[in-house]
């Protein structure tokens, strides 16, 4: 399995700390992030984008081994706090890759991605220095994709990704603040 690249940790670990506030910090600016809109009905288990999803799965990681020095992780954090964070190392290669387990396709095949890039049913965020790809799952509302930090969306080119050509782009907003 991909026990060196995935650290689980306890939901008090202070090792994500400096991340959450990387990522708290991402959240209150308005530039540089991208929003997409996932489109009720979509599945991130349908057959029929599964190879638009081992593309993005493939072009993410390309860049996060960009942007992450060797040694070092990302935090992956669920914002709600349901689950406890993990580490990822992005330098480790997943191990007895196939088609299934890029994809993840069914429950009983351990994905290499132990956390998915695309919501599905749970919001994740990894955090970098100055980056974050938010994962974000909604009960009332659609679900989103968020990507914060201009060197990882210089080398995401997300235009050219088939599979964000079919949500819709949304123009990020600025949350006011009390006070």
């Amino acid at each position: 399995m991909n026990a060196r690249a995935w650290q689980h940790l306890d939901f008090d670990d202070p090792t994500v700390a400096p991340a959450l506030e990387v990522l708290q910090a991402l959240q209150r600016e308005d530039r540089e992030v991208v929003r997409y809109r996932i489109p009720e009905g979509f599945s991130p288990y349908d057959e029929a984008v599964a190879g638009e999803i081992i593309e993005l799965q493939q072009r993410v990681l390309d860049a996060l081994r960009k942007l992450v020095p060797p040694g070092e992780r990302l935090a992956v954090v669920n914002p709600e706090d349901h689950h406890p964070p993990l580490l990822f190392h992005p330098h480790v290669p997943f191990e007895d890759v196939s088609r299934e387990r890029l994809w993840g396709y069914k429950h009983y095949v351990m994905p290499a991605w132990r956390v998915g890039l695309l919501p599905d049913g749970e919001s994740w965020c990894f955090v970098g220095s100055d980056f974050a790809w938010e994962a974000l799952y909604r009960v009332t509302g659609p679900s989103e994709l968020v990507i914060r930090g201009s060197r990882l969306l210089s080398l995401l080119d997300p235009p050219s990704l088939r599979l964000l050509a079919r949500f819709e782009q949304v123009p990020a907003t600025r949350v006011r603040r009390a006070g």
